[in-house]
């Protein structure tokens, strides 16, 4: 035999307390009373806390300016990177020098690295022997930028503007860059069918 249910009533249950003597609401929902508990103090400190921060956050950040975010900061060591790039530039060149590209194109080890980091970056535009794709045919007796070893070496590390060669100078280590432009030194004149030839008339580097 079922029960009878018992009827709630707005009396009944403000009366009934529970154990911790929080006091029963007056509405009541299908026979379900809801205890008045307050939220604890700690949830409410935390609360508190969070939108006193937010406050302090926009104030500083956003409103009164003093502080700077993680964006902001960024450009500005970007803009100060930007405004030494050529005084780095011009470091970096005085400890290449012509000579100094002909010695590494006479290291097997030297050329060896060089052609490593070539096979690894610049296929894509020149292909694995040089024979040029998007970029010129690095193995006929022509050269687009400049007739030196120095010309390519500046050409690979601050890229030519306005075409598809990147400042690999701003990726790669110097001493990836220099191996790099005395792999392709070694190219020169090896007359690997492709690209049609580029720039002016040069000659064989003497080894």
């Amino acid at each position: 035999m079922t029960p009878p249910i018992e009827t709630i009533t707005a009396d009944t249950a403000i009366a009934d307390d529970s154990e911790d003597n929080a006091p029963l609401l007056a509405h009541d929902y299908d026979g379900i009373r809801e205890y008045d508990n307050p939220m604890p103090g700690w949830w409410k400190s935390i609360f508190l806390g969070s939108v006193m921060f937010a406050g302090f956050y926009g104030l500083y950040f956003h409103l009164l300016d003093w502080g700077h975010t993680d964006g902001e900061r960024y450009q500005t060591q970007l803009a100060d990177y930007e405004s030494k790039k050529e005084i780095r530039a011009r470091a970096e060149a005085a400890n290449v020098s012509e000579a100094a590209l002909t010695t590494a194109g006479r290291d097997p080890k030297m050329v060896e690295k060089g052609e490593l980091v070539f096979k690894s970056r610049c296929v894509s535009c020149h292909a694995d022997d040089g024979r040029g794709l998007i970029g010129p045919n690095l193995t006929d007796l022509r050269q687009l930028h400049g007739t030196t070893r120095m010309d390519l070496y500046t050409t690979i590390s601050n890229g030519a503007p306005g075409t598809a060669m990147l400042a690999w100078g701003e990726q790669l280590p110097q001493a990836d860059v220099v191996a790099v432009a005395a792999f392709v030194t070694t190219l020169r004149g090896k007359n690997i069918a492709g690209k049609s030839g580029e720039g002016q008339p040069v000659t064989r580097f003497e080894p």
